[in-house]
């Protein structure tokens, strides 16, 4: 029995597709994950090169299938899906399609494919799998959701990596600065918005639009990064399903004004009153005393060479510091954190080498954040052993100075 999609057809330079969409259950049922065996030999063979890059089974997990379940205005971009037969040879109209126009010269009609022919998702990977989990765990309402599709035909494995490239590197996706600012669903988002207004660094000093700051920039912070630290602090106040906390979860879709929403930021307000209180520099920029390039990048004039912690690096190393104290339930957290902060030399320096610096350049990347939130806990005095504390020291290099 074939598949029948209504669908528009249409052409750019030498490529013909079809608009169409298809529900969640015939998604599960026609299109093939590129993990799937079957496709080894349309790749080229097995151990030969994929045309598909591995899928990211935690991004899925943890991402895509709780905002299908949870949104109830969720929406995917169309996945490019080509139609594959299951022969190896090229799509051919006829025995694997036919078009049937509403009219004879009609580009809307309906596009009928084989039960044979396979669905190789060139473009959509991830949400594919998605949908697919999301059925799973809940057919009921996930059964008819439709997702819309480009269709394209099989011509020959050449051809079929080339649409995977074009689909692919063409793509330039906004930056995660930028995704944050136009997000109006996730809680922990909201509150990040929240914080953005009600402290007064942050105050129009959070980079909205890019996930790195340039050495001119005048913001002291990235959304990225601020959302980022937030995940680290809000897991150690509620724990490891802190997203799911009625407190935090109740926040979905709510305006960042809100009481609700201030009542969660506020706790996270604590940690940043800790950390603006204790390192005056910020106070100094506040009070137009310096520039925050300048206290990134130093000022050859006054002898200076920047600070650690005005960087990514040290502003998520600095949320790790103090998660760890909140999750070892130190009821003097915010003393301990305020003397660890106050015991460190920040400037840019051979001091912070193979901890948050490689030669003359900051090192933000994952183990460079657990290194330099270690080290700030054994500069304020505290020792390896057991707990998150510990653990943090234990695994901080050795001051080279």
């Amino acid at each position: 029995m074939a598949i029948q999609i209504p669908v528009v057809k249409g052409k750019t330079l030498s490529t013909e597709y079809w608009l169409g969409s298809l529900s969640f259950s015939a998604i599960s049922k026609y299109v093939k994950l590129p993990e799937n065996t079957d496709w080894d030999e349309v790749f080229g063979g097995k151990g030969e090169q994929e045309a598909q890059r591995k899928l990211n089974k935690a991004r899925v997990n943890n991402e895509i299938v709780p905002y299908l379940l949870k949104s109830d205005d969720a929406f995917f971009s169309s996945l490019a899906l080509i139609l594959v037969p299951a022969s190896g040879n090229p799509l051919k109209e006829g025995p694997d399609f036919k078009f049937i126009p509403i009219t004879p010269d009609s580009k809307i009609g309906i596009l009928e494919i084989d039960e044979s022919i396979d669905m190789f998702p060139a473009d959509g990977q991830h949400r594919t799998a998605a949908i697919i989990d999301a059925l799973k765990q809940d057919r009921a309402r996930m059964t008819s959701q439709e997702v819309p599709v480009v269709l394209l035909a099989y011509v020959d494995k050449d051809r079929l990596r080339q649409h995977f490239s074009d689909l692919n590197l063409n793509a330039k996706p906004v930056s995660q600065s930028m995704g944050y600012a136009f997000e109006s669903r996730d809680p922990i988002v909201i509150i990040t918005k929240r914080i953005m207004k009600d402290v007064a660094l942050f105050d129009k000093r959070v980079n909205e639009l890019s996930n790195s700051l340039a050495r001119k920039s005048p913001d002291v912070i990235t959304m990225g990064t601020l959302v980022q630290a937030h995940h680290i602090l809000l897991e150690a106040i509620y724990g490891p399903k802190y997203k799911d906390a009625e407190e935090i979860a109740s926040l979905r879709q709510l305006d960042p004004n809100e009481d609700r929403v201030g009542t969660v930021a506020e706790k996270l307000g604590d940690v940043w009153e800790v950390v603006v209180d204790n390192l005056p520099e910020w106070d100094r920029l506040m009070n137009g005393n310096v520039s925050a390039r300048e206290l990134r990048e130093g000022d050859e004039a006054k002898n200076t060479t920047g600070y650690v912690f005005a960087f990514g690096l040290g502003w998520q190393a600095i949320a790790t510091a103090a998660a760890a104290l909140i999750k070892d339930e130190r009821d003097d957290w915010s003393e301990d954190l305020a003397h660890c902060l106050r015991a460190v030399d920040w400037q840019k320096g051979g001091h912070w080498h193979g901890i948050a610096m490689v030669g003359d350049r900051v090192n933000n990347t994952g183990p460079g954040i657990k290194a330099t939130a270690g080290y700030i806990l054994r500069k304020g005095g505290l020792v390896a052993g057991p707990g998150e504390v510990g653990a943090l020291v234990n695994a901080a290099p050795q001051d080279p100075s």
